[in-house]
């Protein structure tokens, strides 16, 4: 991963963006009179950081809200379930959600209590009105949702939340849905291009019209509803181009991004476009759907995939491109945060292949990221995890390590991972233990060696894909809720969704705090 960068050129760079926004770095003043830096540096807090003092909510408990269930159950419900049940401090409320899912009639499941949605597909979108002129630099200017008629999640939410002491926290829930392309005008325009010239589903985060919207949405938290908005996540799942050919939950379809923009960034790093198209199309080749042996190559399937990357070192090359590109946006989004409203905690999500994937963890440098966010919200799900991780493990066995079948990759999976797995059968049915949620957070907390807060997701109904695998019941909720309370994290956050979670399940969660919390100061 190439994730470097000078700090003064970082400054010099992050300061023209935000006098083009009418900003100014907090601080900025003091940036001529940093000394002549020639070391590549891992990207660090702007130069402004040592004046930054944010303020983070003390034992934090957090719950994910998506727009429906503040108007399928009332807001005060809602809030009331939230403190009384599950000793919510912080709200952290999707204002931006790109998902059309929810639970109908026609199928779903429903806990005890909401409504089932209608039949249609939800569009997606803002549930907030915004002021047009934070997007003049870019064509994404009509992307307010009305899925809930002209419900406002900001303006209708927060002062009742906040009249109870709590926290509000904007989640800006971005992963790519195909219904956003065909519902949000000219988006598809900034779509990413797969190796086939084919424009997909998501948005290039090297195109800076895709950049300048962003950056609009931040402002619009943080400027337009500055009173009303506590702090924001950036909550996006992206994975490089050869994480997604391994394939698993999180895959996207097809290898990217191949855009103007991205070639135009491979050519100034000297990387060669036709080759790293040429040595994606042998992976894909070697990775094709297909019986195992009659496909196997001379050599097999392992070292032919070793030799693919020493003869085309443009697939790592491009790979590395798309993390950077990836990290440099979030970077963006931080600064843009932290100039701001420096006292409010940006944050980011990240997802639970970082904890199950040796690829995928390697790619994401926590490290680096840290120095990029005040808080990270891990998805330590124990009980999906378990099925979530036997299919990554399935896949690769059908992908890098196809030599070999699922429960021969095991033994040396699990030592990779520091994991003690019996079976992947046993961890699809019964999911995995709270010592896997509590050693990843102690694992996160070592790495940002205290630059950025660590709170671990606690998954609370989390739907799982096939009948007979884990679901959630009190019990297991008590055990990760104090595991992940016992590695001293200051926070934890109850997830994926409110409207998925059954009030008993969310009661244990709350007992389990309370249990847990007190004599700590």
């Amino acid at each position: 991963m190439n994730f470097r960068i000078n700090r003064r050129s970082f400054l010099k760079t992050f300061s023209a963006t935000l006098s083009s926004l009418g900003l100014q770095a907090v601080g900025q003043k003091a940036v001529p009179s940093l000394p002549p830096d020639t070391t590549p540096h891992t990207m660090a807090h702007a130069g402004w950081v040592e004046e930054i003092n944010t303020k983070f909510r003390k034992n934090l408990v957090g719950i994910q809200v998506r727009p429906f269930a503040w108007i399928d159950e009332g807001i005060d419900q809602v809030l009331d379930n939230l403190q009384s049940k599950a000793a919510v401090t912080s709200v952290f409320a999707y204002t931006f959600d790109s998902d059309p899912n929810r639970a109908k009639k026609s199928g779903g499941r429903l806990p005890d209590h909401g409504k089932y949605g209608p039949d249609t597909l939800r569009t997606g979108g803002a549930s907030f009105d915004y002021d047009r002129r934070y997007f003049e630099g870019t064509r994404i200017k009509d992307f307010r949702s009305y899925d809930d008629g002209k419900f406002n999640v900001i303006a209708d939410v927060a002062p009742k939340l906040k009249a109870r002491g709590m926290d509000y926290i904007a989640v800006d829930f971005t992963n790519p849905f195909p219904m956003m392309m065909r519902t949000i005008p000219d988006l598809i325009d900034l779509a990413e291009v797969d190796m086939y010239g084919r424009p997909t589903n998501r948005p290039c985060y090297n195109h800076p019209e895709y950049q300048a919207y962003l950056v609009g949405k931040m402002q619009v938290y943080l400027k337009q509803y500055g009173d009303a908005v506590d702090g924001v996540m950036w909550n996006v799942e992206s994975m490089g181009p050869i994480d997604n050919m391994i394939g698993a939950d999180w895959a996207m379809i097809g290898v990217t991004c191949f855009c103007e923009f991205c070639r135009a960034k491979a050519r100034d790093r000297g990387i060669s476009v036709e080759r790293a198209k040429e040595g994606f199309r042998r992976l894909e080749h070697l990775f094709r759907p297909g019986p195992k042996r009659a496909q196997r190559p001379p050599d097999g399937y392992f070292v032919t995939f070793w030799r693919t990357l020493m003869k085309y070192p443009e697939v790592l090359a491009w790979h590395n491109l798309y993390m950077d590109s990836f990290n440099h946006v979030r970077a963006q989004l931080y600064g843009t945060a932290k100039a701001l409203a420096p006292e409010k905690p940006y944050g980011l999500h990240m997802m639970q292949n970082i904890t199950f994937s040796p690829f995928y963890s390697a790619s994401e440098d926590i490290e680096a990221i840290s120095h990029i966010s005040d808080f990270l919200k891990i998805a330590t799900y124990s009980n999906a995890g378990g099925p979530r991780m036997g299919r990554l493990i399935d896949r690769l066995a059908d992908t890098v390590f196809r030599d070999a079948e699922s429960s021969d990759l095991l033994p040396l999976y699990s030592k990779m991972m520091n994991y003690d797995i019996t079976s992947v059968e046993d961890i699809t049915l019964n999911g995995l233990s709270s010592e896997y949620l509590s050693s990843e957070a102690q694992r996160m907390i070592a790495d940002v060696e205290g630059r950025t807060k660590i709170y671990p997701s606690i998954d609370i109904d989390v739907p799982t894909a096939a009948t007979g695998e884990k679901r959630t019941h009190p019990e297991d909720v008590k055990r990760a809720v104090a595991a992940a309370w016992s590695t001293g994290v200051p926070g934890i956050v109850l997830a994926r969704d409110y409207s998925e979670m059954w009030l008993a399940n969310l009661s244990a969660a709350g007992e389990a705090t309370r249990t847990a919390l007190q004599g700590r100061t």
